[in-house]
């Protein structure tokens, strides 16, 4: 009888055993088991990288707002002079109405801006959107018509809009 009592013990530890490492290997496949992966950082761009934007293009913008007056004075000149100042301006806001829409879109390209500038960058693709939609570009094929002299009067308003965000990335441009 030992010898059927030992048989009997071994087999259910065999039985045991055998319970136990099917488990194991349930264990080692249930989803709670596999390792979960580490989420993937958000890219960020650096300030340095926005701020760059903003200095390729903040003398013109600020020249173009000096000169408002001038270019002012001119479309009511009746010299000659007035008449090549008039359309050196015409020009010019071609040219801030292009390179706003140029630097507002660089800006959308770059990654997800430091949480330091979040709202900097708001405020910056704000004022450029508003100067990049004039459509000087096209009403200033004939600098002497009234829709160029309409669009350059819009943007002459609009880069008063922009100065204050201007001076606002002074700590990251200079």
């Amino acid at each position: 009888m030992k010898t059927h009592i030992g048989g009997a013990a071994l087999a259910a530890c065999i039985i045991l055993l055998t319970g136990c490492s099917g488990s194991t290997q349930a264990a080692s496949t249930s989803p709670s088991a596999t390792p979960t992966p580490t989420p993937t950082p958000t890219p960020t761009a650096s300030v340095g990288q926005y701020a760059s934007i903003i200095a390729e293009n903040e003398t013109a913008w600020r020249d173009y707002e000096d000169k408002i007056v001038d270019c002012a004075l001119a479309s009511i000149g009746t010299k000659p002079l007035d008449y090549a100042k008039r359309t050196a301006c015409r020009f010019t806001v071609q040219t801030v109405t292009v390179t706003a829409k140029t630097a507002a879109r660089e800006i959308r390209q770059l990654p997800k801006p430091p949480a330091e500038i979040d709202t900097l960058v708001t405020r910056t693709l704000s004022a450029l959107d508003v100067i990049g939609k004039n459509d000087a570009t096209t009403a200033c094929k004939d600098t002497e018509s009234d829709s160029c002299d309409a669009a350059e009067t819009q943007v002459n308003g609009d880069i008063r809009l922009l100065t204050p965000v201007l001076d606002a990335w002074k700590p990251y441009t200079h």
